[in-house]
């Protein structure tokens, strides 16, 4: 009995389990679909990073990689938490709460999958705003 459980859980059947489910992901096309929100949040980043450049060197007349460093963390931040609250606006609690206080539409499926995917874009911008300003403060 014990044999069996110690073959379950060893790194091969839990590597190839794992294996199993990227081939699945791979096959319907996980990849590709999300390839294009990648890309389009990592340039929103690179835009909000140069913008944050313009804005410090017109403002103190040079180039401070911490103090760029810092703003591009608290950018990152507050972006990490407007996901996560964009994400659970249309939540059915906060759904039924919004009905029950400001008399706004029943939830829906539809609007949950809206607010999901929009909160998804903003964490993903949010998330390469800190991976930038970890890269700034490492050179």
């Amino acid at each position: 009995m014990n044999q069996k459980r110690k073959d379950r859980a060893s790194p091969q059947v839990l590597g190839a389990h794992l294996n199993r489910n990227l081939e699945r992901l791979r096959r319907k096309g996980w990849f590709r679909k999300r390839l294009p929100n990648l890309a389009r949040s990592l340039v929103h980043a690179a835009i909000i990073m140069i913008g944050d450049l313009i804005v410090l060197l017109v403002l103190t007349r040079e180039i401070s990689g911490s103090t760029l460093t810092l703003i591009l963390f608290l950018e990152g931040g507050i972006g990490l938490l407007s996901g996560v609250a964009i994400s659970l606006s249309s939540s059915p609690s906060m759904s039924k709460l919004g009905e029950e206080l400001f008399h706004t539409s029943p939830w829906s499926r539809e609007a949950e999958r809206h607010a999901e995917s929009v909160g998804l874009k903003w964490m993903l911008t949010a998330t390469f705003l800190v991976l930038l300003g970890f890269a700034i403060s490492a050179i």
